[in-house]
C-alpha cells in the first residue's frame, strides 16, 4: 500500500478545512456584500444556501466517487470549489450569486465526501480513527483561521474574501503533488463484508444530524444571548465562540482514547450528554459569566465526541465500494442539521424555550441510545451462550 508521507497528510487536512468554511468565511464582510448585491434583507441566505446545496447534490457526489474514485473526484471538486467561490465577485443579480452559492455547496460535497474517502484509503483501524480525528481538528482549526482572514480581508473591500476560495486551488496543488494517486486496497476488501445496507449506518447519519443541530442552535443564539445577558460585543462574541471552536479541536484530540476505552456508541452517548448539559448550563447561568463559560466548553467537548466519531463510524461501516455514497449521505446530514438548527431558532426569539428544545432533542438521543446499547448488549449475550453449546 502507498504510503502517505506527512506534507500528504498536511495536504489532506487543508483539504478537509475548507468545508467548514463554505459559508461563514464571508460572514464578517456579510453587510457589505448583501449590500453590493442589493439583498440586505436576505443577508444570512449568502451564508445558508451553500448548507442547501451541500444537502441537493451529495447524492450526486457520491456517485462519482464510486464511479471514478475519491482522488480523482476530489481534484474535481477542488476545482469546482474555487472557480465557484472566487466567480461570485463577478456575477450580479439575485438569482446569479444564488445560484452560485448552491452550486458551491455542491462542490463542497465533493470535497467533504472524498477527502474522508481518500484517507480512508491509507488508513484502516485505530491509525483511521486518530486520522479522522485530526481531520475533525483541521476543520475546526480551519474555521478559526479563514474567519480571521475574512475579518481582514473585508475591511480591504466587500469582493475580497471571496478570493479565500482560491485556497481550494492550492490545495490542489498540494495533492497532486505530495498525495500518491495509485493505492492498493485489495487488503481491505478482502477483510471487509461486501454488502452493507442503509439500514447499518442510518442511526449514525441520524446521530450527526441531531449533534450538528444541538451545535448549531448554540452557535448562531449564542451572540444574542451574550449580548442580552453579559452586553458583549461582536469582538468579545467572535472570542467566545472561537473558544468553542478550540474546545471541540482538544475534546477530537481525545476522541480516540474515549472510543478506545468506553466504545463507538457509549462516546457518541457521551457527546450528547454533554451537549444536553451544556443547554442546561446555559439556562441556569443567565446571570453568570463564569457559567455561561462552562457551557461554552462542554458543548465544545460534546462537539468533539459526535461529529468526528460519527464521521469515522460511516467509514468503518462502509465498503470501498459504497463509501463514497455514504460518506456523502454524511455530508448531506451534517449540513441538514445546519438548516435544522435555523429553522428551530426561528421558532421562537425566547432563548429558555430553544435551549429548552435542545435538551428535549438530547434527552430523547441520550433514550434511544441507552436502551438500543441494552438491547444490542443483551444480543451478544445470547449470541454468546448459544456459541457455547
Amino acid at each position: 500500500m502507498n504510503k502517505l508521507s506527512k506534507v500528504g497528510i498536511f495536504s489532506l487536512m487543508l483539504t478537509a478545512s475548507l468545508t467548514i468554511m463554505v459559508g461563514s468565511v464571508i460572514t464578517p464582510a456579510l453587510i457589505d456584500i448583501s449590500q453590493h448585491y442589493g439583498v440586505e434583507e436576505m443577508a444570512t441566505w449568502l451564508t445558508t444556501l451553500p448548507a442547501l446545496g451541500v444537502v441537493l447534490f451529495a447524492p450526486l457526489a457520491g456517485r462519482l466517487i464510486d464511479r471514478v474514485g475519491s482522488y480523482l473526484s476530489l481534484c474535481i471538486g477542488l476545482v469546482l470549489y474555487g472557480a465557484l467561490g472566487v466567480s461570485a465577485i463577478w456575477l450580479s443579480g439575485t438569482i446569479p450569486i444564488f445560484t452560485d452559492r448552491i452550486l458551491l455547496g455542491g462542490a463542497t460535497a465533493i470535497v467533504m465526501a472524498s477527502s474522508t474517502g481518500l484517507l480512508a484509503e491509507f488508513f484502516v483501524g485505530e491509525e483511521r480513527l486518530k486520522m479522522v480525528a485530526l481531520q475533525g481538528m483541521s476543520i475546526e482549526t480551519g474555521g478559526i483561521i479563514f474567519l480571521s482572514i475574512g475579518g481582514v480581508l473585508g475591511g480591504l473591500g466587500w469582493q475580497w474574501p471571496f478570493m479565500i476560495y482560491l485556497i481550494a486551488w492550492v490545495a490542489l496543488l498540494f495533492i497532486l503533488i505530495f498525495v500518491p494517486y495509485k493505492k492498493s486496497v485489495v487488503k481491505e476488501e478482502a477483510q471487509e463484508p461486501k454488502t452493507r445496507s442503509m439500514r447499518t449506518i442510518f442511526p449514525v447519519l441520524l446521530s450527526a444530524l441531531l449533534a450538528m443541530t444541538m451545535f448549531f442552535i448554540a452557535f448562531i443564539t449564542l451572540p444574542f444571548y451574550l449580548a442580552d445577558h453579559f452586553q458583549l460585543g461582536s469582538a468579545t462574541t467572535g472570542y467566545f465562540l472561537a473558544m468553542i471552536s478550540f474546545v471541540a479541536v482538544i475534546s477530537a484530540s481525545i476522541m480516540p482514547k474515549m472510543v478506545k476505552k468506553l466504545t463507538d456508541y457509549k462516546t457518541l452517548l457521551t457527546g450528547f450528554t454533554l451537549f444536553t448539559l451544556g443547554f442546561f448550563l446555559l439556562i441556569i447561568g443567565q446571570s453568570l459569566l463564569i457559567i455561561t463559560i462552562i457551557a461554552g466548553i462542554v458543548i465544545g467537548f460534546g462537539f468533539g465526541f459526535t461529529i468526528p466519531l460519527a464521521n469515522h463510524m460511516v467509514v468503518e461501516k462502509s465498503n470501498v465500494s459504497n463509501r463514497g455514497r455514504n460518506l456523502a449521505y454524511f455530508s448531506s446530514f451534517t449540513f441538514l442539521g445546519q438548516f435544522l438548527s435555523s429553522l428551530v431558532e426561528g421558532t421562537s426569539t425566547n432563548l429558555v424555550i430553544l435551549y429548552s428544545v435542545a435538551i428535549s432533542i438530547g434527552i430523547l438521543v441520550i433514550l434511544f441510545y441507552s436502551l438500543w446499547l441494552k438491547k444490542s448488549s443483551a444480543r451478544q449475550m445470547v449470541q454468546a451462550q448459544k456459541s457455547s453449546f
